[in-house]
């Protein structure tokens, strides 16, 4: 319970939960307006198969941006929320980090709708990568400041440590790295973010030691 004057209790567990639900909605709400710009040109009643098809094929940009950006935030709420459940308590520069996480989360439809629509360009390549970049390093930073600020459960373990962390550093390592491709050009860049997933997979072997038995990823 806060008293008038008196900084928020951090071990009140209410004060952990909102932080969880507030997270979950700008989580929930950013990876629902992706979907917004998923929409076929206004089509005359007269269109035929081959009109609807070809409208059809002028949004698959978009929807690839679409479907890349859901799998992303996806695993970046996957790895906030693994973390949460290690997390005692939270101070207000916890709590200061993770706004400006969430600020970059909600940001992300903006630079998917430049994505999809102009994804052969430089730097609308380079504002998306650098964006889905920024948030996996902040969301991996605010790991780190909780595990070196105490506010973790006293049972956690080293590799429970290391599993936060390189979970959420994979994401973000393959989206700044795929930038040195930029100079041979746009799809280059976009080819190498379909390594997140394997790249994640090769970090979490190495961040579990080897006498702990294997868990889900």
């Amino acid at each position: 319970m806060t008293h008038a004057g008196l900084p928020p209790d951090p071990h009140d567990e209410r004060g952990l939960e909102r932080v969880v639900f507030f997270s979950d909605a700008v989580f929930a709400i950013a990876i629902t307006l992706l979907v917004i710009d998923l929409r076929l040109p206004d089509l005359p009643s007269s269109a035929t198969n081959a009109d609807v098809a070809a409208a059809l094929a002028a949004l698959a940009p978009r929807l690839v941006a679409y479907v890349l950006s859901f799998a992303v935030i996806g695993l970046y709420w996957m790895a906030h929320w693994r973390r949460f459940h290690y997390i005692a308590r939270v101070d207000e520069r916890f709590l200061a980090l993770n706004l400006v996480l969430l600020g970059f989360i909600a940001f992300i439809p903006f630079p998917t709708s430049l994505q999809g629509e102009h994804g052969n360009v430089p730097i609308v390549v380079a504002i998306y990568a650098l964006t889905l970049a920024v948030s996996g390093f902040l969301g991996a930073g605010s790991w780190m400041y909780a595990v070196r600020a105490g506010l973790t459960r006293p049972d956690m373990t080293p590799t429970d440590v290391r599993l936060g962390l390189y979970r959420g550093l994979s994401g973000p390592a393959v989206f700044l790295g795929s930038l040195v491709l930029l100079p041979i050009g746009p799809y280059a860049v976009e080819a190498a973010w379909l390594l997140i997933f394997p790249v994640q997979a090769v970090l979490v072997r190495l961040a579990r030691r080897p006498e702990e038995p294997a868990a889900s990823p």
